[in-house]
């Protein structure tokens, strides 16, 4: 059964974006934000009864049913927090928009809005955007996103160029608390290029809203992207994000992402292994307390032979909160050689946090590794009487051990510096055992 305030929520949006204006600089682009805004009208928001979304509840995103963000907004002055990479050039966006950049981007490294960058990469950037799935409520935030999708941005690094770390950092204005808002980023590394992006999603104490992101990455040959994602939004903050990857032969794409703050939290990841040769490392850590639900979705697709991939997941519920992780992985027919590795571990602190996880494995070729496996459960109880015996208390050695746990993702990061901020954040976030 589909909830009156989701009707009513979807039918408004469909008012809403059905009045957008149209200044659109190439027809296949005034055409596919059309076909998005007819795809989200007939399809509407996803439901219980939809199965990418079964274990989602948007019951916060339908009480608060916000306004869709003006695409013509300028975006707010905000006191921003401070950068978790101090030592890189920082992009500033506030409510899905750019606000300005510190520091000088390396040469070889362009970010420029949509209408600009058609002149020049046309191609790719239709090309990304016409392969989202538009039609049904499971893709109606893509639907949403696309209609938006006027506002983009694309950032670009040319042939062989090792552009090193970009900062993106997320942030909310005061004025988003009633408005959902969106943002769309192509990325596009030429042959041999590489880039460390590191994402920051944090807004001040007294501010939160809800936001709406699609990355779209291409690698051409022996590109190499590091993607470092780490979200610390507040309680009641909404973040809709995904994540998807296009890489060409012999190109490396890692990702880590820490998922620590924020009311209702989903991302999804979608790799394609398109090259022969190409190899993906993608790793997460989500820490949920109170009431907060969070959600991951992985797939990868391996399309070419040759190919690795591996998927490593750890999530540590306290409260009443609720965690979500659907790992997926393919190998076609033809892409031999291919090797998976799926890991997802979990954590419950709480008796009354629930977790929900499946990994996924279609093999449709020979002469493959494949391996995965999940576990839900709770702290050894003969590690915690070790470290008590140790002279620990009860309280300090379930923290440790706890810690000690998500610390698994965070040393697999190359730059150990970063590595130790985003474990300390790890360690503040931890919950309490055997929170009610």
């Amino acid at each position: 059964m589909i909830s009156a305030a989701n009707r009513e929520l979807a039918r408004r949006w469909s008012d809403e974006i059905g009045r957008l204006a149209s200044d659109d600089p190439a027809p296949w682009l005034r055409e596919l934000r059309e076909s998005a805004v007819s795809a989200f009208s007939s399809g509407g928001l996803p439901h219980r009864k939809v199965e990418a979304w079964k274990y989602t509840p948007l019951r916060l995103l339908e009480e608060r049913a916000p306004a869709l963000g003006a695409g013509t907004q300028t975006p707010a002055a905000v006191d921003a927090p401070e950068p978790l990479v101090g030592d890189a050039p920082r992009v500033l966006l506030v409510d899905g928009r750019p606000a300005g950049v510190d520091g000088a981007l390396a040469e070889g490294l362009r970010l420029v809005p949509l209408r600009e960058a058609l002149a020049t990469h046309e191609t790719p950037i239709r090309e990304l955007a016409q392969r989202v799935g538009l039609g049904g409520p499971t893709h109606a935030f893509t639907a949403l996103n696309t209609a938006f999708i006027d506002r983009a941005q694309v950032l670009h690094v040319a042939r062989g160029v090792d552009a090193g770390r970009l900062l993106l950092q997320w942030t909310f204005s005061d004025a988003a608390a009633g408005r959902l808002d969106f943002a769309r980023l192509f990325v596009l590394l030429d042959e041999g290029a590489r880039l460390d992006l590191v994402e920051q999603f944090e807004s001040g104490a007294a501010r939160s809203g809800a936001l709406n992101v699609m990355l779209q990455a291409r690698l051409g040959a022996v590109a190499q992207l590091t993607h470092t994602r780490v979200q610390r939004e507040a309680d009641d903050a909404m973040l809709f994000t995904s994540s998807m990857v296009e890489q060409g032969a012999d190109s490396r794409y890692r990702y880590h992402g820490f998922d620590l703050g924020g009311g209702l939290v989903r991302h999804e990841l979608y790799v394609e292994l398109m090259g022969e040769g190409a190899a993906s490392d993608l790793g997460g850590a989500c820490v949920l307390d109170h009431r907060r639900h969070g959600e991951t979705r992985i797939s990868v697709d391996h399309a070419a032979p040759n190919c690795v991939s591996e998927q490593f997941f750890r999530s540590v519920l306290g409260g009443r909160s609720r965690g979500v992780f659907n790992g997926r992985a393919q190998i076609r027919e033809g892409a031999d050689g291919s090797s998976v590795r799926q890991s997802n571990a979990n954590l419950l602190l709480s008796p009354l946090a629930e977790m929900d996880t499946k990994p996924e494995l279609e093999i449709y070729a020979d002469e493959v590794e494949a391996s995965h496996g999940a576990t839900v459960g709770q702290l050894d109880e003969t590690a915690v009487f070790y470290l008590r015996s140790r002279g620990l208390s009860d309280a300090a050695a379930r923290r440790l051990l706890t810690a000690a746990f998500c610390h698994a993702v965070s040393d697999r990061l190359e730059d150990r510096e970063l590595a130790g901020r985003i474990g300390a954040l790890l360690d503040a976030a931890m919950p309490e055992a055997s929170q009610q």
